[in-house]
C-alpha cells in the first residue's frame, strides 16, 4: 500500500496544483477583465468630454447664426427704409421739376414770340438782292433756276 497511499497524495498534488492554476487563470481572467472595464470607462468619459464639447460647440454655432439673423433683419430693415427714403425724394423731385415746367410754361408766352412772328421777323431782316436791308423778294419776283 505504500504505492496506494504515494498515488494519494500525488492525486491530491495534482489536484491542489489544478486548483491552483485555475484560481491563477480565473484571477488573471479577472484582471483582464477589470482592466477592460477600466479602459471601457476611459472610454465612456472621453466620449462624454468630446460629447461636451460637441455641444458647446454646436451652441455656439446657434448663438452665431442667431446673431447673423438679427444683423440680416436689421440690413432689411434699413434697405427698406432707404428705398422709402428714395421714393419720398423721388416724388419730392418730380413735384419740383413739373412745377419748374409749369413756371416756364408760364414764362414763355410772356417773353418769346410765337413761331409765325419769328418767321416774320427773320423774313424782314434779311438782305434782299441789291445787298440792302429791308423786305426780302418774294418768290414769284425770284428768278428761276435754268434748267
Amino acid at each position: 500500500m505504500p504505492f496506494a497511499a504515494k498515488s494519494a497524495s500525488v492525486v491530491k498534488t495534482l489536484a491542489i496544483g489544478i486548483s491552483l492554476m485555475l484560481a491563477v487563470g480565473i484571477a488573471g481572467c479577472a484582471a483582464t477583465q477589470e482592466k477592460d472595464a477600466e479602459n471601457a470607462e476611459a472610454a465612456a468619459a472621453r466620449s462624454q468630454a468630446s460629447a461636451e464639447r460637441a455641444e458647446a460647440a454646436a451652441d455656439k454655432a446657434l448663438e452665431s447664426s442667431a446673431a447673423a439673423m438679427k444683423a440680416a433683419d436689421h440690413a432689411a430693415a434699413a434697405v427698406k427704409e432707404a428705398t422709402k427714403e428714395m421714393d419720398r425724394v423721388s416724388a419730392h423731385l418730380e413735384q419740383m421739376l413739373k412745377e419748374r415746367e409749369e413756371e416756364e410754361a408760364e414764362v414763355k408766352p410772356r417773353h418769346r414770340k410765337s413761331p409765325a412772328a419769328k418767321k416774320n421777323a427773320s423774313d424782314e431782316t434779311t438782305t434782299n438782292e441789291s445787298g440792302r436791308w429791308g423786305s426780302a423778294p418774294t418768290p414769284a419776283a425770284k428768278p428761276s433756276p435754268a434748267k
